[in-house]
C-alpha cells in the first residue's frame, strides 16, 4: 500500500475497532496482528510496502516472533482510540488507552514504519518516548529487538502532515503509488477533486487491473474498475514466503540428506586407505634385505617389482626384524584390500539408492529401507566396530632418535592413551599443577635406556600442548605402572608417583 491506500484502510478500521479492547496482540511472520472482537488485524512491516489487512485467525499468532509476550503484556485490555496516518508517508500509527478504578488513564501508542525494505515497530508510551522496539533489516529475514529506551520517537525528514499535504499538490503527489500518479495538470486535479469529496463512511475500494492492488480513487485515464467492499477488498494476501515442507517431502528430504552424508563418509573413508600394491610393493623390498634386528626408523631398500629398481625410504618400528616389518606391511595391504572392496561395494549401493530416489521419490521408500539393511549387514557388528575403533585409535605422534612419542588431544584421548594402549615400561609425560595432553615415550621394554635428549624432546611437547602459557615450566615423567586413575576423578585424571621433574624450555 501507498500512503493513499493506508489512510483509507486506516479510516476503514477506525470505524471497526474503535473501541474495542485489544484480545490478542503479536508478532508474528510478517508484521504485527492484533484483534479486537471479531476483527483481526495484520499490520505487515515485513512485506512491502506497508499495509492494514484482515486475517483469519488460523493464520494469525503462529511462530511468535521474540519480544510478542512483552507486547501482549503492555497492550491486552486497552482499548483502541484511533488508528490513523498522520503523516505523508508509509507510518501508521495506533493508539491505545485504559481507565484504572482510580479514574487514571494509561495510554499507548504503536508506531509502524516502512522505509526502503526495512521496517520498524516501536511502542511509545503517554510523552511519546520509545519504550519497545523491533525491527526488520530485510523482507525476508526475522525480526530483532532494538534496543531504543527512552528516546522520545520522531518521523523522518522532511515527512509532513498528512492533513498539510493535501493542499500542495507536490506533496501529494508523494502520496501516490508511481504507477498510479498522474502526470498531467488536469489528471492531478481530477485526483485532488476525488479526493476532497470523498467522505469518511463512503469509502471507495475498487481492484486496479491487472495488479492485485485496491486503490480508493477512480484513476485518470483507467479502464472502468468493479467495486469492492472493503471487508472483501482488504483481506490479507497470500504470502510469497514459501510453504512448509509436507510429511511426505519432510520424509524425502531427510532420507537424500542421510544418503549423501553417508556418500560422504565413504568417498572420505576411501581416501584414507593406501592401495594395496603400495604396501606389497614395501613388504617386497623389505623381504629382499638380510633379516636383521631395525635400529632407525626409516631405511632404504629397492623396489625389486620395477624394471629400473628405485630406491624407496620405508618407515619401521626399531627393534623389530626387517621380516617382521615386511609381515606387517603384508597385512596392511590385506586389510586394505578388503577394506577398500567393502567400501565400494557400499558405496555404488547407496548412489543406485539415491538416484531411486530422485526419480521415484517417495515410491522408493521401501525398497531403500530394504536395502539399508543389506548395506548394514555388509558392516561389522557394532560390538566388533567399537572394539576396533578402540584398539586402532590414531592419537597425534612423532619420532624422535627412533623413539616413537604419541600425546592425546583432548581428556578421553589421554584416558584411552594412558590405560588402554600403553605398556607398563613405557614413559608417561604431563606438565605439573596444570590441565595438559598426556604424552606417552614408547619403549620396547624396562631395559632400553632413553637418551636425555629424547627426555627432554618428550618433556617439551607435554609443556606445547598444555593449558600453561609460560616460556618454560616443570614437566614429571615415570614409568605408565606408577599412574593410576584419580579416585572419583573424570577421564583423564591420574595420580602418580615414583616421578621425576625436568624443566624443560617451550619450543620457538
Amino acid at each position: 500500500m501507498d500512503t493513499l491506500q493506508l489512510a483509507a484502510a486506516a479510516q476503514f478500521f477506525q470505524q471497526r475497532l474503535t473501541g474495542q479492547n485489544v484480545q490478542k496482540i503479536a508478532i508474528a511472520a510478517g508484521g504485527l496482528y492484533l484483534q479486537g472482537g471479531k476483527q483481526i488485524l495484520a499490520c505487515m512491516v515485513q512485506r512491502a510496502p506497508l499495509g492494514l489487512w484482515l486475517t483469519a485467525e488460523s493464520t494469525a499468532f503462529q511462530e511468535q516472533a521474540a519480544g510478542s509476550k512483552l507486547l501482549q503484556q503492555r497492550l491486552q485490555g486497552f482499548g483502541i482510540t484511533e488508528i490513523s496516518v498522520p503523516w505523508a508517508d508509509r507510518i501508521v500509527r495506533m493508539d491505545f488507552s485504559r481507565v484504572h478504578i482510580s479514574k487514571r488513564v494509561d495510554h499507548w501508542s504503536l508506531i509502524a514504519e516502512c522505509f526502503g525494505g526495512r521496517g520498524n515497530l516501536a511502542l511509545l508510551d503517554a510523552e511519546g518516548k520509545i519504550r519497545w522496539a523491533m525491527r526488520w533489516d530485510r523482507l525476508d529475514g526475522a525480526a530483532a529487538p532494538r534496543f531504543l529506551p527512552g528516546i522520545r520517537y520522531q518521523p523522518p525528514e522532511p515527512v509532513r502532515l498528512f492533513a498539510e499535504s493535501a493542499a500542495d499538490p507536490a506533496i501529494w503527489l508523494q502520496c501516490i503509488a508511481p504507477r498510479y500518479r498522474p502526470s498531467t495538470p488536469s489528471a492531478q486535479a481530477f485526483v485532488q477533486e476525488q479526493w476532497a469529496a470523498r467522505s469518511a463512511t463512503a469509502s471507495w475500494w475498487q481492484a486496479s487491473t491487472p495488479q492485485p492492488l485496491v486503490y480508493p480513487l477512480r484513476l485518470p485515464g483507467a479502464p472502468p474498475m468493479e467495486a469492492i467492499a472493503p471487508e472483501k477488498a482488504l483481506q490479507l494476501p497470500s504470502s510469497n514466503r514459501p510453504e512448509a515442507p509436507s510429511p511426505t517431502e519432510q520424509v524425502l528430504s531427510a532420507e537424500k540428506k542421510r544418503l549423501e552424508q553417508r556418500l560422504h563418509k565413504m568417498r572420505q573413508d576411501l581416501q584414507r586407505w593406501e592401495a594395496p600394491e603400495h604396501y606389497r610393493t614395501l613388504a617386497f623390498a623389505l623381504f629382499a634385505l638380510p633379516d636383521g634386528v631395525c635400529r632407525k626408523s626409516l631405511i632404504q631398500a629397492t623396489d625389486h617389482t620395477h624394471k629400473n629398481g628405485p630406491v624407496l625410504e620405508i618407515a619401521v618400528t626399531p627393534g623389530k626384524t626387517l621380516h617382521q616389518q615386511a609381515q606387517q606391511y603384508m597385512q596392511k595391504a590385506l586389510k586394505s584390500q578388503r577394506a577398500i572392496q567393502k567400501i565400494r561395494q557400499r558405496l555404488e549401493d547407496s548412489e543406485r539408492l539415491l538416484e531411486a530416489l530422485s526419480a521415484k521419490g517417495l515410491d522408493a521408500l521401501p525398497r531403500i529401507q530394504a536395502a539399508r539393511q543389506d548395506i548394514q549387514a555388509l558392516m561389522p557388528h557394532k560390538t566388533r566396530d567399537h572394539h576396533s575403533r578402540a584398539t586402532t585409535d590414531t592419537f597425534h605422534q612423532t619420532i624422535v632418535a627412533g623413539f616413537n612419542i604419541l600425546w592425546g588431544n583432548n581428556a578421553r584421548e589421554n584416558d584411552r592413551l594412558t590405560f588402554r594402549h600403553a605398556k607398563p615400561w613405557d614413559l608417561w609425560f604431563h606438565v605439573q599443577d596444570l590441565g595438559g595432553s598426556h604424552v606417552l615415550l614408547r619403549r620396547g621394554n624396562a631395559q632400553i635406556q632413553v637418551p636425555d635428549l629424547v627426555i627432554a624432546a618428550a618433556a617439551r611437547l607435554a609443556l606445547q600442548y598444555s593449558q600453561s602459557r609460560a616460556l618454560s615450566a616443570e614437566v614429571d615423567w615415570t614409568e605408565i605402572r606408577h599412574v593410576q586413575r584419580k579416585p572419583g576423578g573424570g577421564p583423564g585424571q591420574v595420580i602418580y608417583r615414583h616421578f621425576q621433574t625436568i624443566r624443560v624450555r617451550r619450543d620457538a
